[in-house]
C-alpha cells in the first residue's frame, strides 16, 4: 500500500471512529432525557381590540407555538381553548370551583381577581428552584408574585406609547413642552383622558403611587397633582384635546383630525390595518428633561390550576418555559409587533423592527403593580376615576383630589 492510500485509510478509520463516538453520545443523551407524556388543557386569552381577522392571525401564532412544543415532545397532547377578553377570569373561576378548568391559563395579570383566586387556594404556587428566573426581566417578576411566593410565569408585556400619522408629520416630541409647541404650530394632539390612561405623565413630575413599603403616597409627593395641573393647562392650548372615549379618540386619529395620540400597544394592529402599516408612526411618550414618562406595564402570564395532578402540572410548566425562552420570544416579537417580550435575552433590532424597538424602550420606564397591590390598585382607580374628572372640570384642585384618593385608599386597606 503506497503512502497516499495508507493516509486515506487512516483518515477513513478516524472518521468512522469519530462518527461512532458521536452517535454513542447522541444515543446516551437521548436515553438520559426524560420523555414527556400526557395530556393538558390550555386556555389563552385573546388580546383586547383585535379585529376578527387579527384574532384569527393571533390564534395561528398560538397554534404554531403549541405545534413547535408538541413536535419536540410528541408524547404530549395539548387541547387548546381561546377565551374572549370579557370572559376572562369569570369562566375560569367557575371551572376552578367545581374542580375543573385548564391546567394552565395565559391571562392578563392586572385583574384583581387573581389575588382572590390565590387566597381561595385555587392557583398552584410555583417552585422557584425548578424555574430559571434569571432569564426574565426583573420587573415582570414583581407582577407574578404574591406575598413572596411565585404564582405565575410572565409571557409578554403591553404598555402605552405615542402614535402619530407619518403622512402629516415626521418629527416626534421628546418632551411635553415640545408637544405643546407642536400643537401651537397646528399639529393636533389627543390624549386618552381617564385616571388610568392618563397616569403615564405622573412619573415625569417625580410622582408615584406607592412608597417602598407599599403605602399609597399619591397625595404626598405632589407628582400626580403637578401632572394634573399640566393637563388642565394643556387643554386650553389650541389643537390639544383630552378625550375620554377610546373609540372617539381612535376615530379622530384615523380620520386625520389628530396628528398625535396616546395609545395602548394593543391598539397597534387595528391602527396599522386602518391607517396603513407604513403610515403609522410610534414614538416614546414625551416626558420632561431627564424625567421620562412612566406608563403602566401590563403583564400577561401563565397561571396554574391547583387541581392538576403532578404530571399535568409539570407538562404545563415545561410548555410555559418553552414559550418564554429567548428563541421563541424572539419569534414572538417578529410575528406580533404589538407584543413586548419578557425574556431579557430576546434582543430587538431597531433597524429591522423600529416599532418593536420603541415598545421595548418605552417598557423600560414603565411601572408594574404587584399581585399584592392589585386590590389596592383597583380601589385607587375607582376613586381616581371620579376625582380625575372633577380635577379636569375644575371642581376640585389636583392637590385636594390626590389627598382624597390617598386617604380613602389607606383608610380602606389599613
Amino acid at each position: 500500500m503506497n503512502i497516499k492510500n495508507c493516509f486515506l485509510t487512516i483518515i477513513l478509520i478516524s472518521l468512522l471512529l469519530i462518527n461512532g463516538c458521536a452517535q454513542n453520545e447522541i444515543e446516551k443523551f437521548e436515553t438520559t432525557q426524560p420523555v414527556l407524556k400526557g395530556e393538558i388543557l390550555v386556555w389563552t386569552e385573546i388580546p383586547v381590540g383585535l379585529t376578527q381577522e387579527q384574532s384569527a392571525y393571533y390564534k395561528d401564532i398560538v397554534n404554531d407555538a403549541i405545534g413547535q412544543f408538541t413536535k419536540l415532545n410528541p408524547g404530549v397532547k395539548i387541547s387548546l381553548k381561546f377565551v374572549l377578553p370579557d370572559e376572562q377570569l369569570s369562566n375560569f373561576s367557575q371551572e376552578l370551583v367545581r374542580g375543573a378548568g385548564p391546567d394552565i391559563f395565559a391571562v392578563s395579570l392586572t385583574n384583581d381577581k387573581i389575588s382572590a383566586l390565590i387566597r381561595s387556594g385555587y392557583l398552584k404556587s410555583l417552585d422557584e428552584d425548578n424555574i430559571d428566573l434569571s432569564q426574565f426581566r426583573q420587573e415582570t417578576l414583581q407582577q407574578v408574585s404574591y406575598q413572596d411566593q411565585l404564582y405565575a410565569i410572565p409571557v409578554r408585556l403591553g404598555t402605552q406609547v405615542l402614535c402619530y400619522n407619518k403622512n402629516r408629520v415626521k418629527e416626534t416630541p421628546k418632551t411635553l413642552d415640545e408637544l405643546i409647541l407642536l400643537a401651537r404650530r397646528g399639529y393636533s394632539v389627543g390624549f386618552s383622558s381617564t385616571f388610568a390612561t392618563a397616569f403615564w405623565g405622573t412619573g415625569a413630575f417625580g410622582g408615584k403611587l406607592f412608597d417602598d413599603s407599599g403605602r399609597m403616597i399619591l397625595g404626598e409627593n405632589k407628582g400626580w397633582a403637578q401632572w394634573m395641573q399640566w393637563l388642565k393647562n394643556a387643554q386650553n392650548e389650541p389643537n390639544f384635546y383630552l378625550i375620554e372615549d377610546t373609540e372617539t379618540l381612535q376615530e379622530a386619529f384615523l380620520q386625520g383630525r389628530l396628528t398625535y395620540m396616546t395609545c395602548s400597544s394593543g391598539w397597534l394592529p387595528l391602527l396599522s390595518e386602518a391607517l396603513g402599516n407604513n403610515n403609522l408612526g410610534v414614538a416614546l411618550l414625551p416626558g420632561r428633561e431627564n424625567q421620562p414618562a412612566t406608563p403602566p406595564l401590563w403583564t400577561v402570564g401563565f397561571i396554574f390550576n391547583r387541581a392538576s395532578n403532578n404530571n399535568q402540572h409539570q407538562l404545563a410548566l415545561k410548555m410555559a418555559q418553552f414559550l418564554t425562552n429567548a428563541q421563541y420570544q424572539q419569534q414572538l416579537q417578529v410575528k406580533a409587533a404589538f407584543l413586548i417580550p419578557v425574556n431579557e435575552n430576546a434582543k430587538v433590532d431597531g433597524s429591522l423592527f423600529p416599532r418593536q424597538a420603541v415598545l421595548f424602550e418605552q417598557s423600560k420606564t414603565g411601572i408594574i403593580v404587584s399581585l399584592d397591590q392589585l386590590e389596592k390598585n383597583q380601589a385607587i382607580f375607582d376613586y381616581g376615576y371620579v376625582l380625575y374628572d372633577q380635577v379636569i372640570a375644575g371642581e376640585v384642585t389636583p392637590e385636594e383630589a390626590a389627598l382624597k384618593i390617598q386617604q380613602a385608599v389607606n383608610n380602606q386597606f389599613n
